[in-house]
């Protein structure tokens, strides 16, 4: 019986994700010993399934039918190497950076590393603000609820109406005034069974800049959004969901229960060693294409 362990790389017609799942997948066989890495198109997995071979599936983001993929490996408990957005410089330009998590949707804990490639890559891009008390803030509760996409992913439609009654009943009338919803200017569209519509245009957001809402507001409350990352950095407190970056960090819905000016939200959070953290859970295309980002996921990640 064979040893080598069995990658199975999952691609959808986008082009430019499809190359990123291409290099991943071959430079686990040039790079790595004793793991086979097969790229296939997301068809096969719906003509086939997961075949029983495989031991761990790679694929990038939830559309068109990759989200279908990761729940059922989840569901078979096979390894999942989730690829999305970075955490910091995000987007496919310049070097291209990616973040993997290996059987999560983003890394919601914090591990003790080295601060090498925080302070080599990300530091003087993405500086780490002084913390600001009440006086220092804005008035607003900040909310970003999850996309459509991804309240299909994590059944999650009820979430924001589950934040606001919760709200309604632990703050002041004049305290709940303050709540400010702030949905993704383009938000990805699914219907019930998770198949991609396209992309709705929220008109209302695109007048007020992401800049304006996190200078007017006092807290943020986030399900996964990377808003509560840049708002972390700015030194604001953040309540979020596990599928968030800064869950480690998060502060608890019920600590509104004692208002927006409150000593809980005085005291900073280890901020810098989430940040280290996090640039050793994102990786540009040239370290994908090494097998450096592979090594690195299975040696911290584990």
């Amino acid at each position: 019986m064979s040893t080598i362990k069995k990658i199975t790389a999952y691609k959808t017609e986008v082009e430019h994700t499809a190359n990123i799942i291409n290099m991943f997948s071959n430079s686990i066989n040039v790079h790595i010993k004793g793991v086979s890495s097969e790229c296939v198109h997301i068809n096969e997995f719906f003509k086939n399934g997961i075949s029983k071979d495989t031991n761990a599936i790679i694929t990038l983001g939830i559309l068109r039918g990759t989200g279908h993929l990761l729940k059922e490996a989840a569901r078979k408990n096979i390894d999942r190497y989730y690829i999305d957005h970075a955490y910091f410089e995000p987007g496919y330009e310049g070097d291209c950076w990616l973040r993997i998590s290996k059987n999560k949707h983003t890394i919601n804990n914090i591990k003790e590393v080295t601060n090498f490639r925080w302070e080599n890559f990300f530091a003087k891009k993405y500086p780490i603000m002084p913390w600001k008390t009440f006086d220092q803030r804005g008035t607003n509760i900040l909310i970003i609820p999850p996309t459509n996409a991804i309240c299909w992913y994590f059944s999650e439609y009820e979430w924001e109406k589950k934040i606001l009654c919760f709200l309604k009943k632990i703050l002041s009338e004049e305290n709940f005034k303050k709540v400010k919803i702030r949905k993704k200017p383009q938000e990805p569209i699914v219907d019930k069974n998770g198949n991609y519509l396209g992309l709705k245009q929220n008109e209302k957001i695109q007048n007020v800049s992401l800049e304006e809402d996190l200078e007017n507001c006092s807290i943020i409350i986030a399900y996964n959004s990377q808003v509560a990352l840049n708002a972390t950095l700015r030194g604001i407190p953040v309540i979020t969901d596990k599928h968030n970056s800064c869950f480690a960090l998060s502060f608890k819905l019920e600590d509104l229960s004692l208002g927006l000016n409150n000593e809980k939200f005085e005291i900073e959070p280890d901020r810098y060693k989430l940040c280290k953290w996090l640039s050793y859970c994102q990786f540009k295309l040239d370290e994908i294409k090494s097998g450096f980002a592979w090594k690195t996921i299975n040696n911290f990640q584990n």
